[in-house]
């Protein structure tokens, strides 16, 4: 039973928290720096998709995304904190399951709501 409550309990804070994210970024950032998160978040969704079709394990967020976050979090780079963070609430509730598809639902809604516009810095 508690195993259950705590997967719901997980599942609802990554929907709360997915939709904070993308409520935030749209109110306070232009239609090209959302193109950017969109961007990025969908460079690293598919990164990881192909690591995970590779062998790699699917219930783990991988390093090089946890590391991503971090450095977008000390640089304040707030596109590649955003799109990072969205692309790791997508890979945790994948592995959830069906009680979190409403954040993935969300975070496909938001890569399909605004055009990808590449970063200039990685050329992606």
């Amino acid at each position: 039973m508690l195993g259950i409550f705590g997967k719901k309990g997980q599942a609802r804070q990554m929907i709360r928290d997915t939709k904070a994210i993308i409520r935030s970024d749209e109110s306070a950032y232009t239609d090209r720096h959302l193109g950017k998160i969109t961007a990025l978040t969908d460079k690293h969704l598919e990164r990881a998709k192909t690591e995970i079709s590779s062998g790699a394990d699917p219930g783990k967020v991988p390093r090089w995304l946890r590391e991503t976050h971090r450095t977008a979090r000390k640089g304040s780079d707030q596109a590649g904190l955003s799109s990072a963070t969205l692309a790791i609430i997508f890979l945790k509730a994948k592995k959830l399951g069906d009680v979190a598809q409403p954040a993935c639902d969300a975070i496909e809604a938001f890569l399909a709501r605004w055009p990808k516009i590449p970063d200039e810095e990685s050329g992606s």
